[in-house]
Parts: C-alpha cells; sequence; structure tokens
C-alpha cells in the first residue's frame, strides 16, 4: 500500500464507516417497526377470535334455553339468520 493509497482512505474511510452504521440503524429500526405492526396485528387478531367466541358461547346458551322460552327462541332466531347472511355475503357458506 503506498502513500497516495493511505491518504485515500484516511479520508474516505471515516465516511464509509458513517455511511454503514446509518445503514445498520435503519436496518434495525425497519424491522422494529415491522416487529411492532406484527404484535399489533396479532393483538387485533387475539380480540376478535375471543370476541368471537364469547358470542358463539352467549349463541349457545341462547340454544340450550331456546327451547323454554319463545322470546329467547326468536333471539336465537334472529342470530342465525345474521350469521347466515354474513356467511353468504362473504362467500363461506356452511349449511
Amino acid at each position: 500500500m503506498n502513500e497516495k493509497n493511505f491518504q485515500m482512505v484516511v479520508k474516505v474511510g471515516p465516511i464509509v464507516l458513517g455511511l454503514c452504521l446509518l445503514l445498520n440503524i435503519w436496518g434495525v429500526m425497519r424491522y422494529r417497526e415491522i416487529y411492532r405492526d406484527a404484535v399489533k396485528a396479532e393483538v387485533q387478531l387475539q380480540q376478535a377470535e375471543a370476541g368471537q367466541q364469547a358470542a358463539q358461547g352467549v349463541l349457545q346458551e341462547f340454544a340450550a334455553r331456546s327451547t323454554s322460552d319463545a322470546h329467547i327462541a326468536e333471539i336465537f332466531k334472529q342470530a342465525q339468520a345474521e350469521v347466515q347472511a354474513q356467511r353468504t355475503r362473504s362467500g363461506t357458506f356452511t349449511p
């Protein structure tokens, strides 16, 4: 390595190191942002599933009591009709 190359490395080296550092920092920040968004989406999905399970439990309770109470039977029929309408709109028809 001659003197000219050494002087060029001394001038350009810190700039290249600084750019590499900035690129690495950007990569880490981008990864954390993507990870944070994924965690938020997972939490929302879990909350939706929990709500769906709660609604299913309520409907099962209504179904169990619908034979003894006419008003509960009517509410249960309306809920079943709404679920069936949602399934036909979303294309997941299950008879």
